[in-house]
């Protein structure tokens, strides 16, 4: 191997930059307990009911690709900015790549449009995506995103509440008793965690403390009152991300069916002709007849299924299932003069999942969606409450796919007495999230696969930077001691390190270890971490060089009897973008990087959707865990343009990565 590929490798191996990882979105903390837990309720629904916590810091690291996640009765629901939706409504979103566990979205930057409306709120209000026009009453304004008006509390300690949130906490004054304080702030309890740990305050953004304004929009030219998803300028979803603590209006509610002199406006994929408003219009009906789909987190590589049992090949048991197809989106929609009522069965159009918890069995998260058909019953004609009502916990509305719509609130609360966090999710400490060093999704990992742990929580994974001085990595780096990998059968052994740092450790699982469910201990001088991995023979992953799953590749070509080695990227600065491949009629071989083939000792790929030959599967050689393939391009790919990579060992599919070929 040339010193070239020796050094992409480094890069996208060793270094691991976050520019370039692409997780989940948002990344962050999981919640080991059913999120959206516990009746929730203006004071939460276990603890004090004072510091309640908020549901985006205590359930992140259980969302899927899409921000959604259930809790144990299997209601698939959003908390924060529902990626999918928004990419299936084409709300200002590019795609970066999609992988095993679903695709990865990056905010458009330009020719920014007005959001559609995703959802609509129990008050009959609409939910609009992050972008709206920037004078309020001008729809020629220029299109730019919503800022929340909401930010962080100044504060050193929690005895006083910030004013947006004294309605939801009946008989508790602003400036609190000593029992009613919140824990010390600090890296255990940093701020954020609280909802209360907020504050709105008018001028900072565009949107008032319930998370809207009155404004014009497409649908509705003369104006209305609409709450708006927010996002920060990093494309990151910004408190209070849907819903704040109060609706503008007077809700309506979920119901068992609708009146007997409701009208039929869709039922059956049939659309009956009735009046052209948003209330109606909106929702979304493309997908009500195809089958849910999900992609479990014990093996993301087998795709979509339209069923997924309660039970599993680790030997646990899950909530939710779906043992027969159920249909997806909106299924119903009836109207009367005052009313609209809307049926769904609460699944997603889209491949919904995987979800992963690090503190559970083999790292998969245990909940998972049912159908359940409700029917949501909305005003149409919504005004402003004289007498506000508190959001609560649970479903607040519907988006339009039929997804329920909860707010920031997961059900637990700080108990002051007690010193932690009652009910809800739970928030495991310190806990570590394990993905691929060359995907960087969660999943299975195979003996003697590269791998990278991420903190969760407080977590800190070394005290300092360290990288390993050779390719003879060791069992010990900065104040990291150990890395113990324990598989199913109760063996337990070291791991190989080769970079550390407080906030990243990569690391190489060892081999000869059994399948299954295993669990890793990380030992530094501060701190004992956790996680849990679900162990198998094969899972190949390909290492990629930037947000669009470049391939870490490099090309050998002969031409007229002549060898030369080139490159499938160019680089400028940080920035990794793909240098295009011409065939010209030469033999053409692509040497692929990964890791993760495990027991495999052949391999087949495709580029392109052709299948390719696989002159060379296995070890690269010289450092432990990295594999190489070597591949002949096939030269009816010549003018493809961008073109995609999948090999596949051991019966599991990689990851895709691409090359542009001109």
């Amino acid at each position: 191997m040339n010193n070239t590929a020796s050094k992409l490798l480094l890069i996208a191996g060793l270094a691991v930059a976050s520019a370039i990882a692409q997780g989940p979105p948002g990344g962050g903390p999981p919640g080991g307990g059913p999120p959206g837990g516990g009746a929730g309720g203006p004071g939460g629904g276990q603890g004090d009911g004072i510091w309640r916590r908020n549901a985006y810091y205590g359930e992140l690291q259980t969302f899927d690709q899409c921000v959604g996640h259930q809790p144990g009765n299997g209601q698939y629901h959003y908390h924060a900015n529902p990626l999918c939706l928004r990419a299936q409504l084409n709300d200002n979103l590019q795609l970066l790549r999609t992988s095993r566990d679903g695709s990865n979205w990056a905010e458009a930057t330009t020719n920014l449009h007005h959001s559609p409306i995703l959802g609509w709120a129990l008050d009959g209000y609409p939910i609009y995506g992050p972008y709206g026009f920037s004078s309020p009453t001008d729809p020629a304004s220029p299109v730019r995103r919503m800022a929340s008006g909401f930010r962080l509390r100044n504060i050193t300690a929690r005895t006083s509440l910030p004013d947006w949130s004294l309605p939801n906490h009946s008989g508790i004054s602003q400036t609190l008793t000593a029992s009613q304080y919140g824990p010390p702030i600090s890296a255990t309890f940093p701020l954020g965690r609280y909802l209360e740990d907020y504050e709105w305050a008018a001028g900072v953004g565009d949107l008032d403390q319930y998370n809207g304004r009155f404004a014009v929009t497409p649908e509705f030219p003369q104006g209305t009152y609409a709450y708006y998803v927010t996002i920060d300028a990093n494309g990151v979803p910004a408190f209070p991300f849907i819903l704040a603590g109060q609706f503008y209006g007077k809700p309506g509610s979920f119901a068992n069916s609708a009146t007997v002199s409701a009208t039929d406006y869709f039922n059956g994929g049939t659309v009956t002709p009735g009046p052209s408003i948003p209330e109606l219009t909106s929702w979304s009906t493309k997908y009500s007849g195809q089958y849910a789909k999900v992609v479990s987190g014990f093996d993301p590589s087998a795709g979509a299924s339209t069923t997924w049992p309660g039970t599993n090949s680790l030997g646990v048991t899950t909530s939710g299932s779906v043992t027969s197809p159920a249909l997806a989106d909106t299924q119903r929609i009836r109207y009367t003069d005052s009313t609209v009522y809307i049926t769904a069965n609460g699944l997603a159009g889209y491949n919904m999942g995987p979800w992963f918890s690090a503190d559970m069995t083999g790292g998969v998260f245990m909940n998972f969606p049912s159908a359940s058909s409700t029917t949501l019953q909305i005003p149409r004609n919504p005004a402003a409450a004289t007498t506000l009502t508190s959001t609560g916990g649970g479903p607040q509305g519907l988006w339009v796919n039929g997804v329920a719509v909860f707010n920031f609130i997961d059900g637990a609360s700080y108990s002051n007495s007690a010193g932690v966090d009652a009910g809800g999710g739970n928030t495991p400490a310190p806990d570590a999230a394990i993905s691929s060093a060359a995907s960087f999704e969660q999943g299975p990992v195979a003996p003697g696969s590269l791998v990278t742990a991420s903190p969760l929580y407080f977590a800190v994974l070394a005290s300092s930077t360290a990288s390993a001085a050779s390719a003879n990595w060791p069992m010990a780096l900065a104040d990291v001691s150990s890395i113990a990998v324990k598989d199913s059968a109760g063996k337990s052994s070291a791991a190989q390190i080769f970079y550390a740092s407080p906030t990243q450790l990569n690391f190489r699982i060892p081999t000869g270890l059994a399948s299954g469910a295993g669990t890793v201990t990380i030992t530094n001088s501060a701190q004992t971490i956790t996680s849990h991995i679900n162990i198998q023979p094969v899972y190949p992953s390909l290492f990629l060089l930037n947000a669009n799953a470049l391939a870490a590749a490099t090309l050998t070509r002969v031409h007229n009897g002549v060898t030369t080695t080139e490159q499938v990227y160019t680089a400028s600065g940080s920035t990794v973008t793909a240098r295009p491949i011409a065939l010209n009629g030469d033999s053409v071989y692509l040497t692929l990087y990964g890791t993760g083939i495990g027991s495999a000792t052949s391999a087949t790929a495709t580029i392109g959707g052709v299948a390719a030959s696989v002159q060379y599967a296995g070890p690269q050689g010289t450092y432990a865990g990295f594999d190489q393939y070597n591949i002949v391009i096939p030269p009816s790919l010549a003018g493809a343009g961008k073109v995609d990579i999948v090999v596949t060992a051991g019966g599991k599919p990689s990851n895709p990565v691409n090359i542009t070929i001109q």
